[in-house]
């Protein structure tokens, strides 16, 4: 009974699953007129708030705020990042809701492996968990970061005699707002739209981000299981050896599949991810920098970079994981005693499975492979680009 809980689908991805019923995005949901309704309610409002970040960006720019653009050009990468999150569950929803439904079939048959079989796919759900909960923190504390300086401020002004409401944000907003925003009825508007538009982003990114090293650690799971299979696989009559080679023909086929339409779903948001982050990581931190020369610690730079580093390296490290799984299969087929076989039969097929092996089990971006030597690339780009403003604009 503990197993069965411990693997169960719902419970175990819940901090993914939730978020990605309550944005709508979930491929389980019918797309009807109240889907529309409900959809456009929330991503509207964030749309147009989304229009005055980008206005204040502007502004900033063309008075050469360097410094002001920047964090509303920050603030704005929240909107297109989320709704590039959501146009790729909406393109991609056949083969989302076909992968989650293999993943929920997996949970479910679960409890009928063999004792390791289900010990390792209960380690790997634990870790899947561990993923969600991460991302879920993140979020979480990046959302309260903001409301406590805004609160603290609040408190310190107080503190010293001079009371003023602080936002969280201090955007120019249409004059019949911008004339109220030190009145308390207003600024209560206004603090209550900008936190909302964080949590629907934080609800957004938890719905997508933990999906990538979600699916690549149950293609793990499945490639690890195979590997003890394949250990044992001499250990018995030929019939027995028949069933185990069957087996882990079927897990491995089913695992290369799974990975192909994992890699189909997301090669165009993780090539898009590294080319961003390459290109925000520098503007962002020079902008800390100069910041911090002026004796200023600015709270949405320091997060931006800590959050665009996560965003970026989480991927690459389960993908890389993934290539390794998939190099421990090959060499456990290898190494699992087949050329002292006689039965010509299994020889050959472990020879088609070591040729089918060498092909590696990874995630891909739509031009490179997903791993951490193409983050390393990645932030080669970056200080490229770094030390090129830095010549340029010092």
């Amino acid at each position: 009974t503990g197993c069965k809980m411990d693997v169960n689908f719902e419970k175990s991805l819940k901090f993914f699953l939730v978020p990605l019923r309550l944005v709508r995005t979930h491929p389980d949901i019918p797309i009807t007129i109240k889907w529309f309704t409900q959809y456009f309610s929330c991503h509207g409002i964030f749309t147009i708030l989304a229009i005055v970040i980008i206005y204040n960006s502007y502004i900033n720019a063309i008075n050469n705020d360097f410094s002001e653009a920047c964090k509303n050009g920050i603030l704005s990468l929240t909107y297109f990042g989320a709704t590039l999150n959501n146009f790729i569950m909406f393109w991609h929803r056949k083969p989302m809701k076909k992968l989650l439904d293999l993943m929920e079939h997996d949970y479910e048959m679960a409890a009928g492996l063999p004792r390791d079989e289900r010990s390792i796919f209960q380690k790997y759900a634990i870790q899947k968990t561990k993923v969600c909960k991460l991302w879920f923190v993140l979020v979480t504390v990046a959302c309260s970061l903001f409301s406590m300086k805004a609160i603290l401020l609040m408190i310190y002004y107080f503190a010293i005699g001079e009371p003023k409401l602080v936002h969280l944000y201090d955007l120019v907003y249409p004059d019949f707002v911008e004339t109220r925003k030190g009145e308390l009825s207003m600024y209560l508007v206004i603090y209550f739209l900008i936190f909302s538009y964080g949590v629907y982003g934080g609800l957004v990114y938890m719905s997508f981000l933990p999906l990538g090293p979600v699916l690549m650690l149950h293609a793990c799971g499945h490639l690890e299981i195979a590997k003890e299979q394949i250990k044992t696989l001499f250990n018995g009559d030929s019939e027995d050896i028949n069933k185990k080679m069957r087996d882990i023909i079927q897990k491995l086929q089913y695992t290369h599949n799974f990975v192909e339409t994992v890699k189909e779903c997301l090669k165009v948001f993780y090539e898009v991810t590294l080319k961003l982050s390459a290109l925000a990581l520098p503007v962002t931190f020079y902008a800390l920098l100069e910041s911090l020369k002026h004796g200023e610690f600015s709270l949405e730079f320091s997060s931006f970079i800590l959050s665009g580093i996560a965003i970026s390296s989480v991927p690459c490290y389960y993908s890389d994981m993934l290539l390794e799984k998939g190099e421990e299969v090959r060499l456990a087929l290898y190494t699992c005693g087949w050329e002292c076989e006689y039965n010509r039969r299994v020889r050959t097929t472990i020879l088609s499975l070591l040729i089918q092996c060498s092909r590696p089990i990874t995630v891909q971006t739509m031009f490179n492979t997903l791993c951490l030597y193409a983050l390393t690339g990645m932030f080669q780009e970056a200080y490229t680009i770094f030390n090129l403003m830095n010549a340029v604009l010092n």
